[in-house]
């Protein structure tokens, strides 16, 4: 499975509403602690509270050896799943055929990258990543442990250097991503809490005509991940969506609930023959 790279301009609360539980953890600050193996970098861990459905266990995910990224460098980062009483979380279920599925998002939503960072053992996992601008960002680690619920954690972090300023964002239908051409499809006004039905039709964006070469990604016809603009997130603010059928077709839909009213940021994700194509959309939620 190829690495997403990030999609310059290019949401994560309540996901899985339609397709089964899960559990969320909230991260409410960030502590520094000296690592013994690693003494001139820090250990960032996020303490947090979780709500959960089900079995889920009592779990949190630690950002360890993780110095404050140069933009445009490569970093690794490296994240521990631990127990709240500090062992090792050391048994996962793949989920979308990966163990982790890594969002990062800066704080301006300019930012996205969804990456499946491989598993060391010993409840931890490893990226190697490079962030393209400076100010900062969301890492939001969604895994599930053997047995239990599908868990949220997010951590946030800064890259050095300012974040450049954002773009007014545009409520834009139409997307070009490279050779694709990616419409959004929505019930209009969408109305917080109640079930909605998100589509996207792909056409080349040479001809218009239906793309022919659609393949499905990560075990299904489309991923979607949606954020609601709010600082700091929370894992209520996150939703990833899946797609209602397996098999991709020129319209993927996808099935949702907008917890609150406000306005999101939403990834839409597809494979055309080898490339992933990522399309962003703002929408409104009343």
């Amino acid at each position: 499975m190829a690495k997403l790279p990030f999609m310059q301009p290019v949401v994560v609360g309540l996901a899985l509403l339609f397709g089964g539980a899960i559990a969320i953890v909230a991260t409410m600050q960030q502590k520094q602690v000296a690592t013994p193996h690693h003494p001139h970098h820090d250990h960032h861990s996020s303490t947090a509270t979780q709500h959960h459905s089900g079995g889920a266990p009592n779990t949190h995910a630690e950002l360890v050896n993780a110095p404050t990224p140069p933009p445009q460098q490569a970093t690794t980062f490296t994240l521990a799943i631990r127990s709240h009483s500090g062992e090792a979380v050391t048994q996962f279920e793949r989920f979308q055929e990966e163990l982790m599925h890594l969002i990062i998002v800066s704080d301006d939503f300019q930012v996205f990258q969804h990456l499946h960072p491989r598993y060391l053992g010993d409840g931890q996992f490893q990226v190697t990543t490079t962030l393209p601008q400076g100010g900062g960002y969301t890492l939001i680690a969604d895994y599930k442990p053997t047995g239990a619920n599908e868990t949220v954690a997010m951590i946030p972090i800064a890259a050095q250097g300012a974040a450049p300023s954002p773009p007014a964002p545009t409520a834009q239908t139409t997307q070009v991503i490279g050779t694709t051409t990616v419409e959004l499809k929505l019930p209009q006004p969408l109305k917080a809490g109640s079930a909605v039905e998100v589509a996207f039709r792909l056409r080349d964006a040479a001809t218009q005509q239906a793309v022919t070469d659609l393949r499905p990604y990560l075990g299904e016809a489309g991923h979607l991940v949606i954020l609601r603009e709010t600082t700091p997130l929370k894992p209520v603010d996150y939703l990833h969506a899946h797609a209602v059928d397996r098999q991709p077709k020129e319209t993927v839909r996808f099935m949702t609930q907008f917890p609150t009213p406000g306005r999101y940021k939403l990834w839409a994700q597809f494979q055309r023959g080898e490339q992933i194509v990522t399309a962003p959309f703002w929408v409104t939620v009343n």
